[in-house]
């Protein structure tokens, strides 16, 4: 099974998505959104309990977590420059 997740731009650049807690970067905000909930108050077990005030996603409080980037330069590399390859 693919997920796909809507990628977007600014001015035909694309725009990465980063969270202001730790930095974590992607293209896809959903995916931004999956990795803040993260951050957000689980239990001392690390364990998200249904009809708390966390439970349900906070859209406002995910978007203040999110950092906008619009990407104005690149330029190509090649795979041995990868890390985690």
């Amino acid at each position: 099974m693919t997920l796909l997740h809507e990628q977007y731009e600014s001015d035909g650049s694309p725009v990465l998505f980063r969270c202001r807690e730790c930095g974590f970067t992607s293209l896809s905000l959903g995916t931004l959104h999956a990795h803040c909930e993260s951050h957000r108050g689980y239990t001392r077990f690390n364990i998200q309990l249904p009809l708390t005030s966390t439970a349900i996603a906070n859209v406002d409080a995910l978007l203040e977590m999110t950092e906008i980037l619009r990407v104005e330069k690149s330029r190509e590399i090649g795979l041995e420059e990868l890390d985690g390859l």
